[in-house]
């Protein structure tokens, strides 16, 4: 057997289930006797129990929030008017096209933090936060002020009856600001799920998820004293949400000892590991913007064909965007696995 591959095979049997081998049972298998395969089979089948549970706490909340959003408001704008969903889910595709860049950078994020945090090298975790930072804001202010101000003009380019183009940007309007607090918010919940915290992260995620969903309808139909606000319902508690969101990472960057937000390293990048950065994730970029662009035409084109056909696209968006969710979790948690395996050395 090869022994510059000992130190892999070793951490590899020694993982969260240690417990079940002794030391006998490794250097059995590191010396290649009969049990070996049994070892490594059983070892095989823990590995993807702990990939599975990292995928399930590590990613598959971020898309989920985007997911979430589009199944809430088309359940319960669907009670509203047919106008409402379809304009909403036109309006929604905005988001879709931010969420594209805003992964392609966590996904940088997480390429190097894992790495980094594999070696429990903080200075360079937070280097690389700093860079995802950067970006991640940059490239949210056109989304942010597009929405805010310039919310007909958007429309226009997914719709072309007025109602819709009216109704998408009542919703744009109010829910573009909270494309700024996503910028922060995803990048360091990213840092959290590559630092050791991804079941904190998704606990985050997921009450942000959990508090739009009741205040969606709070607001949508009026329930108990919230005023009855239809779209623009919609908006604001996906705002106060995401509001939330980022208040309780920010409150989890405040504790002792936690990967902190430096302003400086986002204003001066260390200038090698922004080259590297970008050198990682531009082809990722570039793979998502082609695969959603893609996607969204679909919707540019069902909606200016008109309501029936934009709220029947924005129901077959529901299982498209469920999947999604599932194989990105899986993907990005192996990712993180094997990043953190680099950092340490053993790959």
């Amino acid at each position: 057997m090869n022994h510059k591959r000992t130190p892999t095979l070793r951490y590899i049997l020694q993982g969260s289930h240690a417990n079940y081998f002794s030391e006998c049972h490794i250097e059995h298998a590191l010396g290649g006797k009969p049990a070996t395969a049994e070892k490594l089979a059983h070892r095989a089948i823990f590995t993807v129990q702990q990939l599975f549970r990292a995928s399930h706490s590590v990613r598959i909340y971020q898309p989920l929030e985007v997911a979430s959003e589009v199944v809430v408001h088309a359940f319960m704008l669907g009670f509203v008017s047919q106008d409402a969903l379809s304009a909403v889910s036109l309006a929604g595709q905005i988001q879709f096209v931010y969420s594209l860049f805003l992964f392609a950078i966590t996904a940088g994020v997480s390429i190097f933090a894992a790495q980094y945090w594999g070696i429990r090298n903080k200075r360079a975790v937070e280097k690389t936060l700093g860079i995802g930072l950067a970006f991640s804001v940059l490239l949210s202010l056109p989304f942010t002020i597009g929405a805010t101000f310039f919310p007909e003009q958007l429309m226009r380019a997914f719709a072309s009856d007025p109602v819709l183009i009216a109704d998408g940007a009542e919703y744009l309007r109010v829910v573009g600001v909270s494309y700024l607090l996503l910028s922060v918010s995803q990048i360091y919940l990213c840092i959290l799920k590559n630092c050791g915290n991804a079941v904190l992260s998704a606990v985050i995620s997921s009450v942000s998820v959990v508090i739009n969903i009741i205040l969606n309808a709070a607001f949508i139909f009026g329930i108990g004293f919230f005023p009855k606000m239809g779209i623009a319902g919609a908006a604001i508690a996906t705002v106060i949400a995401k509001v939330i969101e980022l208040a309780w990472a920010l409150l989890v960057m405040m504790k002792k000892d936690s990967v902190k937000i430096r302003l400086g390293w986002a204003i001066r990048p260390d200038k090698v590991l922004l080259r590297d950065f970008w050198k990682y994730t531009a082809p990722i970029l570039g793979d998502e913007l082609m695969w959603g662009l893609g996607f969204t035409m679909y919707s540019v084109i069902m909606g200016h064909m008109g309501s029936d056909a934009a709220a029947a696209n924005s129901i077959a968006n529901i299982v498209k965007n469920l999947v999604i969710c599932f194989c990105t979790g899986i993907a990005t948690a192996s990712g993180i696995m094997v990043g953190s395996l680099l950092g340490q050395g053993e790959l």
